[in-house]
């Protein structure tokens, strides 16, 4: 079971190099958790045949792994051209603005004359304006204005990639969060039941609060949960100086957040990229979410087998600083080597993980992620009293999958074993650093009736999960466990209990 190899998780985008059985199958054995895909080159019906794969793949496997939906949100692209289009220093290229409904199918009758979907670009710029293309790779400023449109003059030469970015440095751009390609894209994702949808370009509380009343207006049409409102979780990426500004509400509001750190290095200065990122990290660390650190993490290996040291270097720091997740975009959708780059990723992984002081971490705990809700306090002091017996795992018995979210905050050394009866959330826990999921849909069976006892039922179920853990080779006669669960029995938010149990 190659979840205990690792505590922190991959995240694969799937793509051309990917997208089919064989390749999902062997990624998920290289070490993939979650399988994000990019509906900003992906359409509602290659997305469900690709939801399937990953589903057939999991299921065969008998792995947890999670999908994640990626919508376009309100990115400000360029138009009008089917090719690369070579530009040279001190070409001129004409930005104009188009109504963004057909914007994709419009051909520019010029060859230096491209669209955005960014309304009243004349408005927005001034006269020697910065203006950044394709995530910073192409410079230029704005020498002139014309009604609908500006001329930049173009700083440095490259090929301008179709659908490429335009970055407008410190301009609020008057767009709505949501297109109507991202609210079907939303419903899809809702109506087919993936675990995660992440949001581009987040601003502020308010466009995570937007899509989960949309999220709430859809109902599942099929299948067991037919009718029901969904489960599905929400991540922030923050990729604009907005959203880093106001971070902290952003993450409040979401389920989880991500570094996205292509964007963040055009609209912020890139000195201040890493050190955004150790403060993300440490944030949603705090509040017990998922952290995805994503962008150009082994980038190199879309075309070389093997990543260059300082990319090996980048993904150790994130690993060191307790990122929940690292996440690789082209490596695994159009490189050579995309089970190649998970490989490596993983063996990086292990190797901090290796040298990782896990005890001293726990040691300088902040007071608020050990005190303060009452399943906190549990399971800061379960940790402590797994240290001190030398616990070879932590048994969480969740409804939800926040108690073990709790335990995984506090990065145990020990491997954390999470029971739950609901499969959404035992996918949905693939994301999480150091959980290992168990699908326990037996967990109500196990469990006798009232007049049998709480503590009766207890004794039960937890004797029929370390049997489990002992078949599943987990964990081995002898082992001590400690073991976090609540008293009633499958009752939401009644963390309150730890016992030391030692595997028979």
């Amino acid at each position: 079971m190659h979840l205990l190899g690792k505590r922190t998780k991959i995240v694969a985008t799937v793509g051309p190099a990917s997208d089919n059985p064989e390749t999902i199958r062997a990624l998920v054995g290289a070490g993939v958790n979650v399988f994000r895909i990019n509906f900003s080159h992906s359409s509602p019906d290659a997305a469900r045949a690709t939801v399937d794969r990953i589903r057939d793949a999991r299921d065969e496997l008998g792995m947890p792994v999670a999908v994640m939906a990626d919508i376009k949100g309100p990115a400000v692209r360029m138009y009008g051209y089917a090719q690369k289009l070579p530009l040279a220093a001190g070409d001129t290229l004409v930005i104009e603005s188009r109504p963004a409904e057909g914007i994709e199918s419009l051909a520019s009758p010029e060859p230096k004359r491209v669209y955005t979907n960014l309304p009243d670009i004349d408005a927005l710029c001034a006269i020697g304006q910065r203006v950044l293309l394709m995530d910073g790779n192409i410079s230029g400023e704005v020498v002139e204005k014309a009604a609908g449109c500006v001329t930049v003059r173009i700083g440095n030469a490259e090929e301008l990639r179709p659908k490429a970015h335009l970055t407008i440095p410190n301009v609020d751009y008057p767009i709505p969060f949501l297109s109507d390609k991202d609210i079907q894209d939303i419903t899809f994702a809702v109506e087919n039941e993936v675990e995660y949808i992440a949001l581009s370009f987040v601003r502020n509380a308010t466009d995570i609060e937007e899509v989960r009343r949309l999220v709430q207006r859809t109902k599942i049409p099929s299948g067991p949960r037919a009718g029901r409102h969904p489960v599905v979780k929400l991540i922030a990426k923050i990729e604009s100086a907005k959203g880093l500004a106001a971070s902290e509400e952003i993450g409040n509001a979401a389920d989880g957040i991500m570094v996205a750190r292509g964007d963040m290095g055009v609209e912020i200065d890139i000195q201040a990229v890493p050190i955004a990122q150790k403060k993300l990290i440490r944030s949603g660390l705090l509040a017990a979410k998922p952290v995805i650190t994503a962008t150009q993490m082994l980038e190199s290996m879309i075309e070389a087998p093997i990543p260059t040291r300082a990319e090996a270097s980048d993904v150790a720091n994130a690993c060191f600083d307790s990122t929940s997740a690292v996440m690789l975009s082209g490596e695994t959708a159009i490189g050579r080597f995309p089970v190649k780059v998970v490989e490596t990723m993983r063996d990086i992984i292990k190797a901090v993980e290796a040298e990782f002081d896990y005890e001293a971490f726990h040691a300088n705990t902040p007071e608020h992620a050990r005190t303060g809700e009452l399943a906190a306090v549990v399971s800061y002091s379960a940790l402590s009293i797994a240290y001190e017996v030398a616990a070879a795992g932590i048994v969480v018995l969740t409804e939800t999958g926040h108690a073990a979210q709790l335990m995984s905050r506090l990065r145990p050394k020990m491997p954390i074993f999470a029971f739950m009866r609901d499969a959404t959330v035992y996918h949905q826990l693939a994301m999480n650093w150091g959980v290992c999921p168990f699908l326990f849909e037996e967990l109500s069976e196990a469990v006798p009736e009232p007049a049998g006892g709480a503590r009766k039922g207890m004794d039960a179920l937890v004797a029929t999960i370390l049997g489990r853990c002992k078949g599943e080779g987990v964990l081995k006669r002898g082992d001590v466990v400690v073991v976090v669960a609540g008293l009633p029995l499958l009752r939401k938010g009644t963390t309150n209990m730890i016992r030391v149990e030692t595997v028979g």
